[in-house]
Parts: structure tokens; C-alpha cells; sequence
């Protein structure tokens, strides 16, 4: 035999050898991967979560504003800060703002001297001093009649008419001012009596001054004004003040005082202040600039506790409940879990991209943590919680073409379906009603396939193992 071919052959059965063993050996360990993996059905605890992701906040946090811009005088804190309830905090110019204030007060105190005087009445120094000017007037008066010697019937009457009336209104006045205490003077003779003594006045005053309006001189026509309004005045003084006038006197200290209050807030609101004791988390202005209005100036936190608030989606929502435990885990201390509750649910839906979701505060109990606003949180809410019920692994639960639920028992090595009933679940574990005890192995894992076996059953050579 040439010795190529024997070397040749000799080589042949050594690689039909190798290819032998190397089929036995994978032979045997997809023999081992046949056999089913199975668990025992447990007794456990299981609990139901619902899971969210969210951001730190403080308990409490506000942006404090100026209503009305204006020049920013005083920063009097920087972030970090610790400030007091009722602390100020910035202020802007507010000279200004005071001297509004000051002109509010005086006016006030003008209104209510006012008031004061139509309350008293005149004094008899008044109206001694309206009678003198009355009769200057009337003096002045009868000088310039008598220079322009007009002495005619006409304005004798008038002037007798107008005098007649004067005297009968003044009578009037006098016993309407008897009883005009009382709650029912308007249907009392006295004031009928004054209000036709009244017309009357009016109407002789008129006749009056048509008359003298005809006449052409102007000494006379101004001793004439001059002396209708000394007697104007005069009759004011004698009469005591009607419910009118003290109503408008009563309305103008009023109005004072409201116009004072105004300019009082706005100088108040010209002052931030701290609305609770906290933390300044940042300022966002410095002493000069011109500050508009609602503009964020300082930003205070009370640090003292933390909520997470999160949002909880529209499937999950009404598993969800005040007052339910929840598992927080920071971002910022992955090696740590908070416990926390819910202490807020909002009734009102949020729709983002058609998708409907609810705001929940989970509220994070004690911690020495240094927690921080804005840190990000991962919560998990305990909407369920049931013990020493019977459990198995996800991966066990199937459900057949018929939607019914079963597990599979190995029984003398062959898995056979077991149509049970299940009850709560979570990421890992589902409750099993019945159907099964805590003496069963369930199949969690079928057996593999022989690969090579699928694509004919062959081993190199024709070799099976």
C-alpha cells in the first residue's frame, strides 16, 4: 500500500474517532438540559404594587413676588439662608409709596373735621359772623338802589314777595326741625308745609332775579349777588344739617379711609416677607435693577420634611388610596429605601398625548438622609397585602386557547395541566386560590430540544451518540 494513503488514512480515523467523542459528550448534556425545571408551590407573603417615578419637593415651597414692579432697594437674604416667619426678605424704593400714604392720612383727617362740623351745627360766633355779612350786603344793596334811584313798583314787589317767602320758609324750617327725629317725618304736615314754603322761596327768589337781571348796571347787580349769597349762607348756618348732608360727609370720611388702606397695602406690598419660617432655596434679583410685576425675587422651602410627588396612571389609580405605604428609592442613594404614605390624591385628571394620568403626594416618612428638592424618586405603593397565601413564580401561570389559567404538576415525570384559580400578583409571584396545594412542583420550564435532532437527528458521520 503507497504509504500517502496510509498516512491518509490513519488520519481519517483519527478525526472519525474525535468526532465520536465529541458527539457523545453533547449527547449527554442535551440529555441533562431534557429534564423539566421545577419549584415547589409556596406559602408567602405577597404584596401588590403600584409603581411611579417622581421628584423630591418640600413640604412646603412658595415664589415670592412683588404685585407691582418697581426699583429693587434692598436684598437682605442669599440661598441657603435660614429665615424667620414675618423675616424681610427684599424691598423695593418705596418713598414714593409713603408719601401717598402720608397725603391718605391727612385727607382722612380733613373729612372727618368736616364730619364733625356738619354733626355740631354752626356755632353762634358763625352766625353772628353771617348776620354782620348780611347786613353789610344788604347795606351795600340798598346804597346802590337808592344812587340809581329805582324805586318802581315792579321791584318793590318782587322784592316784598321774596321777603314774605323768606320768612314763611324760615318758619317752616323751624317746626319741621321739631320733629324731623322721628322715623315717620315724611308723612308728618311739617314736612309737606316746608316743602311748599320751600317752592314758594324758590319761586319768589326767581321772580327776583329776573327782575333785577333786566336792570343794566353792574354795581348794582353785584351788591345784589353779594347779598343773596350772604342770606344763602345764613340760612345754611341757622338750619341744622339735613340727613343728606350727613350722609355725604359720612361717605367722604369713608372714601378717605378706604383711599388711605389702598395706598397702605400698596407700601406693604413694596415689602416681601417670609410666610413661614424656612429655607431661601434662591434669589433671583439684586438691589438696583428694576423688578417687574409677579416676577419670582426669592424662592423659600421649608426643608423640614418631603413629599414625592408623582403621577400615577389611569389604570392604576383606583387601586390607590390615602394613607397607603409606599417604598421610595432615590437616585441619589441607591443603596437606601425610604418608606413613605399617601397623604394626596388629585381629583382632577392630567392628559398628556391622550394619555390620562392622576398627581399623588407620597409623603416621606423620617429620614437622615440629606435630601434635596428635584431629586428624582422611584416609588413603589403597597395597594395590596396578603399573608400565608399560596404562591407561585409568573413564569408557572399559563392560559390556554380557551383564556382558562392552568399550571403544570409534574407527575411521574410527565407535565400534566392543572386548571387552577388565581387571586393577587405582583412583578415576580401570583396567588393561587385553588387547584393546587403545597405539596405540588410546578413546571416552570420545559425541556430543550436536541438541536441537531431538529434537523434531522444527525451527527457528523451518521454517528447518534
Amino acid at each position: 500500500m503507497n504509504k500517502k494513503l496510509v498516512v491518509a488514512i490513519a488520519v481519517i480515523a483519527v478525526v472519525a474517532a474525535a468526532l465520536a467523542m465529541l458527539s457523545n459528550q453533547r449527547a449527554q448534556g442535551l440529555a441533562s438540559l431534557a429534564e423539566y425545571e421545577t419549584v415547589p408551590v409556596l406559602r408567602d407573603t405577597i404584596v401588590a404594587t403600584v409603581n411611579a417615578s417622581g421628584t423630591v419637593n418640600p413640604k412646603e415651597q412658595i415664589n415670592l413676588t412683588f404685585p407691582s414692579g418697581g426699583l429693587l432697594a434692598q436684598m437682605d437674604v442669599q440661598a441657603g439662608q435660614r429665615v424667620e416667619a414675618g423675616q424681610e426678605l427684599a424691598k423695593l424704593d418705596t418713598r414714593q409709596l409713603a408719601l401717598s400714604v402720608a397725603q391718605a392720612e391727612a385727607t382722612v383727617q380733613i373729612n372727618e373735621a368736616r364730619l364733625g362740623q356738619t354733626r355740631a351745627g354752626s356755632s353762634l360766633a358763625d352766625i353772628a359772623s353771617a348776620q354782620a355779612a348780611v347786613a353789610s350786603a344788604q347795606a351795600a344793596y340798598d346804597g346802590a338802589k337808592r344812587k340809581l334811584d329805582l324805586r318802581s313798583d315792579q321791584l318793590s314787589i318782587v322784592e316784598a314777595d321774596l321777603k314774605r317767602a323768606e320768612l314763611a320758609l324760615q318758619d317752616t324750617q323751624a317746626a319741621y326741625d321739631l320733629v324731623a327725629h322721628r322715623s315717620d317725618i315724611g308723612v308728618l304736615p311739617q314736612a309737606a308745609a316746608l316743602e311748599r314754603a320751600t317752592l314758594d322761596y324758590q319761586r319768589a327768589l326767581a321772580n327776583y332775579n329776573l327782575q333785577v337781571a333786566a336792570i343794566d348796571d353792574t354795581t348794582f347787580k353785584g351788591a345784589a349777588a353779594q347779598l343773596a349769597q350772604a342770606k344763602a349762607q345764613l340760612d345754611r348756618l341757622k338750619r341744622a344739617p339735613t340727613s343728606e348732608e350727613l350722609a355725604i360727609a359720612e361717605a367722604q370720611v369713608m372714601q378717605a379711609k378706604v383711599a388711605l388702606e389702598q395706598a397702605m397695602l400698596r407700601l406693604d406690598d413694596a415689602i416681601l416677607t417670609a410666610p413661614f419660617a424656612g429655607t431661601v432655596l434662591a434669589t433671583n434679583a439684586q438691589a438696583g435693577e428694576f423688578i417687574g410685576a409677579a416676577v419670582p425675587v426669592v424662592i423659600l422651602a421649608d426643608l423640614n420634611g418631603y413629599y414625592v410627588d408623582t403621577s400615577i396612571d389611569e389604570t392604576d389609580i383606583g387601586r390607590v388610596q390615602m394613607g397607603q405605604d409606599a417604598a421610595i428609592a432615590l437616585d441619589a442613594f441607591p443603596d437606601v429605601e425610604l418608606h413613605g404614605t399617601v397623604t394626596r390624591i388629585e381629583p382632577l385628571g392630567q392628559i398628556t398625548q391622550g394619555v390620562v394620568s392622576y398627581d399623588v403626594w407620597v409623603q416621606v416618612l423620617s429620614t437622615e438622609l440629606p435630601l434635596r428638592p428635584n431629586m428624582t424618586a422611584i416609588v413603589d405603593i403597597v395597594v395590596d397585602r396578603k399573608e400565608g397565601v399560596l404562591v407561585v413564580p409568573n413564569r408557572a401561570v399559563k392560559r390556554d386557547n380557551r383564556g382558562r389559567i392552568y399550571v403544570e404538576i409534574l407527575e411521574e415525570g410527565e407535565a400534566k395541566q392543572h386548571f387552577v384559580t388565581t387571586g393577587l400578583s405582583n412583578e415576580l409571584v401570583t396567588e393561587i386560590v385553588g387547584g393546587v396545594d403545597d405539596r405540588d412542583q410546578v413546571v416552570v420550564s420545559a425541556p430543550r430540544e436536541n438541536v441537531l435532532e431538529q434537523f434531522g437527528g444527525g451527527f457528523p458521520f451518521g454517528g447518534r451518540g
